[in-house]
């Protein structure tokens, strides 16, 4: 890894688990070309890309600043349960189940021209450090998976999959899009009509390729944040 992504990791982490807290100053510059031995321009590149991901903010002569971290840091090109994402944000969370309702047809909106089929749904509201941020609405495949108890979907879908049924969860296919809220974004999240929405639709496969579930995840777009590096092929 390149060392202004090291700095750039290790202040992030920094930042993510408190030791910098929100109104405090990171180490200046100096003391970071010092600490990991690089040039000043190393480290600018770090605190640029800090800066533009809205963890810091650089006041000239003085330093730069950590913002408040209170969003929730979403992975696109990764797969991750809820669970693991809140763990790795050190952050407070607790899921709220909402409905569960069996035999249930998946929403076209979500299957992308695919075949429909039958699902459990499971919706849940997601509340982090006591603010309702997050709706899912979880279509499980109902030929995979029936019958999902209460308390396996308050913890993780993800971990009952993988650790209670054995399955072996492989790829997911992500979309996602800025829209208005719908009623029941409004009602479940207590936000009013102007605050967007950042909607993830998915589909999650098995490693023989069956698809296990379709999700549609409804972030508030003000706690939204999805920080990923990508690389280009010559």
């Amino acid at each position: 890894m390149k060392k202004y992504l090291v700095i750039y990791h290790d202040l992030l982490s920094g930042i993510q688990t408190q030791k910098y807290q929100s109104g405090e100053l990171l180490p200046s510059n100096q003391q970071l070309v010092m600490r990991y031995h690089v040039s000043r321009e190393t480290v600018r590149k770090s605190m640029q890309l800090l800066a533009d991901e809205g963890y810091i903010q650089t006041i000239r002569g003085k330093g730069s600043l950590v913002l408040s971290t209170k969003r929730f840091s979403f992975p696109v090109s990764s797969i991750k349960s809820y669970k693991e994402i809140v763990k790795e944000n050190g952050m407070d969370s607790k899921n709220k189940v909402i409905k569960i309702q069996n035999h249930v047809l998946v929403p076209e909106n979500l299957l992308f021209g695919s075949d429909q089929i039958y699902a459990q749904l499971i919706v849940r509201e997601r509340i982090v450090n006591g603010i309702p941020t997050i709706l899912d609405y979880d279509y499980v495949n109902e030929d995979i998976v029936k019958d999902i108890p209460v308390e396996e979907a308050e913890n993780s879908l993800f971990h009952y999959f993988e650790h209670n049924l054995g399955l072996t969860i492989d790829y997911a296919i992500k979309h996602l899009t800025i829209e208005n809220p719908e009623y029941e974004d409004c009602n479940q999240l207590g936000i009013s009509s102007s605050v967007p929405m950042v909607v993830v639709r998915s589909e999650t496969h098995l490693t023989d390729s069956r698809i296990l579930s379709y999700t549609e995840s409804r972030h508030r777009a003000d706690k939204f944040s999805s920080v990923e590096f990508a690389r280009r092929h010559h």
